[in-house]
C-alpha cells in the first residue's frame, strides 16, 4: 500500500532547487522507510534510475567502484553499471539511489566527484548510527545535503488512512481558537489509535490490510528486535549500559517526573557511566532525548544540565509494545489503552507523543525543573516541555488526566513573567482560553 509522506515534498525541492551541486542524504532510524521513499521518488521524478542497495548489491557491483570509482574513469564507470543493471542513463534526467550506503563508506566518498560531474542526481540512505561508525576512514564529502526522515506524524497516518479531512479541520479550530465541541470524542479516538499503532510505515500498512491487532504488534515487536540487535552490532564498548537505557524507557516514563534515573538502571549508577549509551540511543534515533534547564534564558546549548536527561521512544506506537512486551495481551497498560484511557503510568504515552509531536517539528525537546525551599520543606516544580517563539519561551504542560492543577505551571509563569507567553496545557479536553493559560488538545501539539 503507498503511503505518501511529507519528505517526498522535500526531495522535490532538493531536485529543482539543489541536486545539480548536492547529493541527498536520508537519514534515520531503521524501518523508518527510507529505501521506500527514496525508490518511489526515483521512479516517479526521473526518466531512468538505478538502485544500488549495498546491503545485498548484484555481483559485480563493488569491482565496478573499485576499478572505476575515481575522477578520471567515470565514463567507464557509469557504462558498466548501465550495463549491469540494464538501465539506459539519461544526462540531468536520471537518478543512482545508493541504499544502505553505510555498507560500502567508498560509494558515498565518490559522491564529491559524482556530483561535480555533474551528468546526474544521487540519493542516499542509510541508518543514522552506522553512518557515523562507518565514516572513519573516508572524506565525507560536502557536496551532500542532509534530510531526516521521522515516522508518519498523525496528518500522515490518517491520510493513509484516507481521512484527509481531520486535520485541516483541526487547524482552521486551532488558529480561530474554537473548541472542537462534539468533534472532540472523534478526534481523540483517532488519536488514540494512532498511538497505539505508532508510525512505523511497516506497522501502518499492516493495521491498513488486514486491521489485525495481533499482526500488528508482531510487526512492531520486530522492529524492537532489529533495534536490540543494532545495539549489539554497533554499541561498542557500552552494550550493556544502551541495552539497559534501552529496555527501561517504558519504566523511567512511568515516574512522576519521568527523567533517567541512573542508579535504577543494572551498569553504574551515574551519568558518566551511561553518556556513551545514552548519546547512542539519540544518534540511532530511536530515541528523543529532552534535556533540563533552570531558568528560560538558559534554552541554549552552553548552558543545559545535560545530566538531566528524559529519554522518549522516537515512535510513541513502539514505546506502548515496548511497555506491554512479549505477551501484550496481559499487560495491564496495553488493555488499559485499548479502554481509552490515555492517563496510563501516569501520562507516558501523551507526553511521548507530544515530544515525538515536537521533534517532527524540529523542535529541541527541553524541560524545566526547580527545587525550592521554604519552611525546611522542599518543593520541586516542573514545567514538561519548553519552546522558543519570537524570542519568548513557551511553557507546555501535559495532561492526560484532569488539567485543573497545574503547580509547576503557576511557579514558572509568576517567575519569569516577562521571559515568556502564555503557558499551554495540552490535555484531552476541549480548547479554551483563560486569562493566565491556552488549553489546547493534544493533536493541536503539530500546530505550536
Amino acid at each position: 500500500m503507498d503511503i505518501a509522506r511529507k519528505a517526498y515534498h522535500e526531495l522535490y525541492k532538493w531536485k529543482n532547487r539543489d541536486s545539480a551541486s548536492k547529493a541527498i542524504l536520508i537519514k534515520g532510524a531503521r524501518r523508518v522507510g527510507k529505501s521506500y521513499l527514496s525508490e518511489r521518488f526515483a521512479e516517479n521524478e526521473y526518466r531512468s534510475h538505478i538502485i544500488i542497495d549495498f546491503a545485498s548489491p548484484l555481483p559485480g557491483v563493488k569491482k565496478i567502484f573499485e576499478d572505476y570509482g575515481n575522477r578520471q574513469s567515470l565514463n567507464e564507470f557509469f557504462n558498466q553499471l548501465s550495463v549491469l543493471y540494464g538501465t539506459p542513463l539519461y544526462e540531468r534526467e536520471s537518478v543512482f539511489v545508493f541504499d544502505e550506503v553505510q555498507k560500502y563508506p567508498k560509494a558515498r566518498e565518490l559522491v564529491k566527484y559524482l556530483v561535480a560531474d555533474g551528468r546526474y542526481d544521487y540519493i542516499e540512505t542509510g541508518s543514522l548510527i552506522s553512518i557515523k561508525k562507518n565514516v572513519k576512514d573516508i572524506v565525507i564529502p560536502s557536496e551532500e545535503e542532509e534530510m531526516v526522515l521521522q515516522p508518519l506524524d498523525f496528518e500522515e497516518f490518517l491520510n493513509a488512512c484516507s481521512d484527509e479531512v481531520t486535520i485541516p479541520f483541526l487547524r482552521d479550530t486551532y488558529h480561530a481558537r474554537k473548541p472542537l465541541g462534539n468533534m472532540l470524542k472523534p478526534v481523540m479516538e483517532k488519536l488514540r489509535i494512532y498511538m497505539l499503532i505508532g508510525g512505523m510505515p511497516q506497522a501502518v500498512n499492516e493495521y491498513l490490510s488486514s486491521g489485525n491487532i495481533d499482526q500488528v504488534e508482531r510487526v512492531k515487536r520486530g522492529i524492537i528486535k532489529l533495534y536490540r540487535e543494532d545495539i549489539a552490532k554497533y554499541a561498542e564498548n557500552y552494550v550493556a549500559e544502551a541495552t539497559a537505557v534501552f529496555n527501561a524507557i517504558p519504566s523511567q516514563l512511568s515516574h512522576h517526573d519521568k527523567k533517567i534515573k541512573y542508579s535504577s538502571l543494572e551498569e553504574g549508577d551515574r551519568f558518566s557511566s551511561y553518556k556513551d549509551a545514552i548519546h547512542w540511543i539519540e544518534e540511532s534515533m530511536v530515541g528523543n532525548l529532552s534535556v533540563g534547564i533552570d531558568a528560560p534564558e538558559s534554552l541554549g546549548d552552553y548552558s543545559l544540565q545535560i545530566s538531566k536527561l528524559k529519554c522518549y521512544m522516537a515512535d510513541t506506537g513502539l514505546l506502548m509494545t515496548l511497555a506491554a512486551g512479549e505477551h501484550y495481551l496481559h499487560s495491564e497498560v496495553y488493555k488499559s489503552f485499548m479502554l481509552g484511557k490515555l492517563a496510563v503510568n501516569k501520562g507516558m504515552m501523551t507526553e511521548n507523543l507530544v515530544a515525538q509531536m515536537l521533534t517532527a517539528k524540529h523542535e529541541p525537546l527541553r524541560f524545566y525543573e526547580k527545587r525550592v525551599i521554604t519552611d525546611d520543606k522542599v518543593k520541586k516544580y516542573e514545567v514538561d516541555f519548553l519552546i522558543k517563539r519570537n524570542e519568548k519561551t513557551i511553557p507546555l504542560e501535559v495532561k492526560s488526566g484532569s488539567s485543573r492543577n497545574h503547580p509547576s505551571l503557576d511557579f514558572f509563569c509568576s517567575k519569569y513573567r516577562r521571559e515568556t507567553e502564555k503557558g499551554i496545557i495540552l490535555t484531552k479536553g476541549d480548547l479554551r482560553v483563560t486569562d493566565e493559560y491556552v488549553f489546547l488538545p493534544l493533536p493541536m501539539t503539530m500546530f505550536l
